[in-house]
């Protein structure tokens, strides 16, 4: 089976969040460096492009449920792709860094406690991975597991092990001290 965190993960990673900083670089009039402001300007940017992206919280930070990512996905790849370069610049004036070695070695030990939780739920997830991307992203996931179908058992499990060890808010800390240079 094979299990990729990528969609939420990713976009959590791009410095939407609590964990962007200012840039010290000239900033585009339309860019903000206020988090919450920049990533709002993104989300609704995107929906006007085609895409049903939802709006950051009040720090700026992407929550997305499985809901929100299925309609997300429904989209066509070409759409969701053009929705993000034409939308991109509104991010511009937040800190969209790559993570450094540090940061990644710390989060490929938070994906190695929830391949640990599936295990106790007879998954095997794989080889954790942690990779950046372009646009400050970053892809946080396993490869090299099994394929095997997607239930919702699996789904279950997955949704489960990822609250129990607080991925997503262990990987927010580790984008944000990161990014800060802590």
């Amino acid at each position: 089976m094979r299990i990729l965190l990528a969609g939420a993960l990713a976009v959590a990673a791009a410095g939407c969040g609590g964990a962007a900083s200012v840039v010290h670089r000239p900033v585009p009039a339309s860019a903000s460096t206020n988090p919450h402001t920049a990533s709002l300007r993104y989300a609704a940017c995107m929906r006007g492009h085609g895409v049903p992206h939802p709006d950051p919280d009040r720090r700026g930070d992407f929550r997305l449920t499985p809901a929100d990512e299925r309609r997300m996905r429904a989209v066509p790849r070409s759409v969701r792709k053009a929705a993000e370069n034409a939308c991109y610049h509104h991010l511009k004036g937040l800190n969209m860094s790559p993570l450094s070695r540090h940061a990644r070695a710390r989060a490929l030990g938070v994906l190695r406690q929830l391949s640990k939780c599936l295990r106790g739920y007879g998954y095997v997830v794989g080889r954790p991975v942690v990779k950046n991307l372009s646009k400050g992203r970053a892809f946080f996931g396993f490869e090299n597991a099994p394929k095997a179908p997607s239930t919702a058992r699996l789904r279950n499990a997955q949704h489960t092990c990822e609250r129990r060890v607080d991925m997503a808010g262990k990987l927010d800390r580790i984008i944000a001290d990161d990014r800060s240079g802590l």
